[in-house]
């Protein structure tokens, strides 16, 4: 049935909308990857220049050591530019790094000194509940959420 009030189709073509503002959680992203790449370059070229300072012999075990090490600032560094450009897999290599860093808050050793029990049951909940809590919140208001669709372009 035709609707005879209906205004007529435009001749003109639609406007696209401007991408979306950079969310919070975009832009903390963009700090953490920014934070981890910069120290771990700094920490890397600092080992680096020991070995040559001090003349230490090539070993098999510190080249892998110094590889892996670079791999992981090259992907941080990666994901940092794929973000900072609305790419796709800047986003999802983000939540990647993102879940990466959520993995790795369970391998870090509690040196923490409590007086009593109750202080160390609090700082395990917060361990094991609040903080991977928090973490899934950043991946999804990072990956996943409304206005990280629209700042992506999706």
């Amino acid at each position: 049935m035709h609707n005879p009030y209906q205004s007529p189709a435009p001749c003109a073509p639609q406007a696209t909308q401007p991408p979306g503002k950079r969310p919070l959680s975009v832009w903390l992203l963009l700090l953490a990857l920014g934070a981890i790449s910069i120290s771990l370059a700094v920490i890397t070229a600092g080992f680096v220049s020991v070995m040559v300072f001090y003349k230490v012999g090539v070993r098999t075990s510190l080249v892998a050591d110094i590889a892996w090490r670079l791999v992981i600032v090259a992907l941080a560094g990666g994901a940092l530019v794929g973000v900072a450009r609305r790419r796709q897999w800047g986003r999802w290599l983000g939540v990647l790094a993102m879940g990466a860093m959520t993995v790795a808050l369970f391998f870090i050793p509690d040196t923490a000194q409590y007086a009593n029990e109750t202080q160390r049951s609090g700082g395990f909940i917060g361990r094991t509940i609040l903080v991977p809590a928090l973490m899934a919140w950043w991946i999804y208001a990072c990956g996943f959420s409304s206005k990280a669709r629209r700042y992506f372009g999706n």
